[in-house]
């Protein structure tokens, strides 16, 4: 639990401390040719929005955003991602860029169907009789509001008694 914790706040930090480690690394320190600089100056922005994009779908999920932990698969996927970022920023190779690549589009996938399923999940609920009140409820009309308008009232019957009238 504090491991996944401290994922949820990470997150946040990594998506503007782990662009900027890449620019630093593999721009200023570790390029031969201005132009490498130049391209860092590019594609670093576009990975803090990639990152910033993951951390948006990853905290729209209600469980997510109430107990501050990311799920298992979250922090499966985001370690590794963040682990290819960091080598990248220490090592010029194209496969650790392809890695950071593919693993990005994952988290990305993987954040979008665990908020799809979540959503699912809470609006099947929403809409079963299990968790509705399967009591009987009269429509008595509707009463002018102060500022609302027009009010439609709903009241349940208790027992086949008529509801309390207003």
């Amino acid at each position: 639990m504090i491991f996944r914790r401290a994922s949820f706040y990470w997150q946040f930090a990594a998506a503007l401390l782990l662009p900027i480690w890449v620019l630093v690394g593999r721009g200023i320190v570790l390029s031969d040719v201005g132009w490498d600089f130049l391209f860092y100056l590019v594609v670093c922005p576009i990975l803090c929005v990639a990152m910033l994009a993951v951390v948006g779908v990853t905290v729209a999920r209600k469980a997510v955003r109430t107990t501050k932990t990311l799920s298992w698969q979250d922090v499966a996927v985001l370690l590794p991602w963040h682990v290819a970022i960091l080598a990248y920023g220490f090592f010029a190779s194209s496969l650790i860029a392809v890695a950071v690549v593919l693993v990005g589009i994952a988290a990305f996938w993987s954040a979008a169907w665990q908020l799809y399923s979540e959503t699912r999940t809470r609006v099947k609920n929403a809409f079963s009789l299990d968790a509705v009140d399967a009591g009987a409820y009269r429509a008595e009309g509707y009463r002018p509001g102060d500022d609302a308008g027009r009010v439609i009232v709903i009241t349940p019957e208790i027992d086949g008694d008529e509801p309390p009238r207003r």
